[in-house]
């Protein structure tokens, strides 16, 4: 890479080394002769403050800008590829026609941002990818965003604007849905599996096109059906009844609060508002299940299995966790801080 004299590389940066940076850099944007532009290679902002800033059209190559707040911040026409966002705050921020090519902002805060005409894909040879994962993006914009391939996995999109957006091949799967701009967005081949899709939301989306299996909604006299022979299943050690097999139903909202679910296979499950207090859910299986506000209270997860589940805001309050008394199975998966 030609590396310009202004260039800085692979330096961490302090509060007032930014503050300076970003005097130089208005200076260059508004074209005094003392102005430079940012440049900078392999760097790392980390932690910093940065709100209300203006580094458009900045190079900020490889940088990395995790757990920064960075409220109405300005990367408008940045080139910030392989940037890592991280768990930040970024609120309000403009990423108007920014180059994004591989950069995270996994469980970041962009609430409100501008990310219109970005170019957010994956770039060849860099591990990794472009990723929203488990990110809020409630009210941002990506109006004619070029998002092939994009991971939004897990994150917020209420409100969010995606008129004309490329989404070809996006993971979308546990991600909720909430009155989504959507006209005009391609879709083809993206991913809804476990995604919670608002009312109204499923007729604007062409599901026809898209990779998500069926989600079958369980009637009330199935699941009791279920439950019953489950309960006989358990209490005779396998010797009466059948194990309960939920995996990749539709549970959402529904209340099996004091029920026998020990063992029991949900893997896949759409759980989304699902209560579960004081259930009995020893050694059960939730590996891949979306559990988004799902209501354990006092629930006993001793063993269970929630590997890849999606557990933002479960309520786990006085619910019990960790080994089986006299058996080597211990509770996995489990992300403490949802």
């Amino acid at each position: 890479m030609d590396l310009s004299p202004r260039q800085l590389k692979d330096v961490k940066l302090t509060r007032e080394a930014v503050q300076s940076l970003h005097r130089l850099h208005v200076d260059w944007l508004v074209g005094r002769p003392s102005g430079k532009r940012a440049m900078m290679e392999n760097c790392d902002f980390s932690g910093l403050d940065l709100s209300h800033m203006n580094f458009s059209d900045g190079h900020f190559l490889g940088c990395r800008f995790t757990g920064v707040e960075a409220r109405g911040t300005k990367f408008a026409g940045a080139t910030l590829r392989n940037a890592n966002f991280d768990r930040a705050d970024m609120t309000n921020a403009d990423f108007e026609r920014a180059d994004l090519r591989s950069s995270s902002f996994q469980e970041a805060k962009l609430i409100g941002a501008i990310m219109g005409r970005s170019d957010v894909r994956n770039d060849s040879g860099i591990e990794g990818g472009s990723s929203f994962r488990g990110a809020n993006l409630t009210r941002a914009n990506f109006t004619e965003a070029r998002l092939k391939m994009v991971d939004f996995s897990g994150a917020i999109l209420e409100g969010t604007n995606l008129t004309n957006a490329d989404l070809r091949g996006a993971n979308f799967s546990h991600a909720e849905i909430i009155d989504a701009i959507v006209a005009g967005a391609r879709m083809v081949d993206s991913d809804f599996t476990g995604a919670i899709i608002g009312a109204g939301m499923e007729t604007k989306l062409d599901m026809t096109r898209m990779k998500t299996p069926g989600f079958e909604k369980i009637d009330l006299e199935r699941l009791e059906a279920v439950l019953a022979e489950h309960d006989r299943w358990v209490h005779s050690l396998g010797q009466e009844g059948e194990r309960g097999d939920l995996s990749g139903l539709d549970l959402s909202g529904m209340d099996l609060s004091g029920r026998n679910l020990a063992v029991a296979d949900l893997s896949g499950s759409k759980l989304s508002e699902t209560r579960l207090e004081k259930a009995w859910l020893l050694a059960t299986d939730f590996r891949k299940a979306n559990m988004t506000r799902a209501s354990l209270v006092r629930a006993d997860l001793r063993g269970a299995n929630l590997a890849e589940a999606q557990q933002r805001d479960m309520d786990l309050k006085d619910s019990l966790i960790g080994q089986i008394p006299g058996i080597n199975l211990t509770t996995r998966g489990l992300l403490m801080a949802s």
